[in-house]
């Protein structure tokens, strides 16, 4: 997937009680509510990472349909979410079946 984000709503939660799995899945709700629209790609700050990173290698956590990724360009408690931008090779392929 290309991590480049076409869409993005910015969210901004600093309520030290919650953790930040909860605020992303608020941020989440409310592109939803906006776009109508599942994101499926979350920036935050590396220090607001809610896992350490994919042991596997790639960058960043999976978590509820996310593909969470740390960005030195985000402030904490804010969370960037949005869709991911197709590359135009990925745009020239057919949909995959399901099943």
């Amino acid at each position: 997937m290309n991590n480049k984000m076409r869409v993005g709503l910015l969210w901004f939660d600093d309520d030290r009680k919650k953790e930040a799995s909860l605020k992303i899945k608020e941020a989440a709700e409310r592109y939803f509510e906006k776009f109508g629209r599942w994101p499926n790609l979350c920036y935050v700050s590396p220090a607001t990472l809610p896992l350490p990173p994919d042991p596997i290698g790639t960058e960043g956590v999976h978590l509820d349909g996310l593909c969470v990724l740390p960005s030195p360009l985000v402030l904490p408690d804010h969370f960037w979410v949005g869709e991911s931008r197709k590359s135009k090779e990925e745009e020239k392929r057919p949909p995959q079946s399901q099943g």
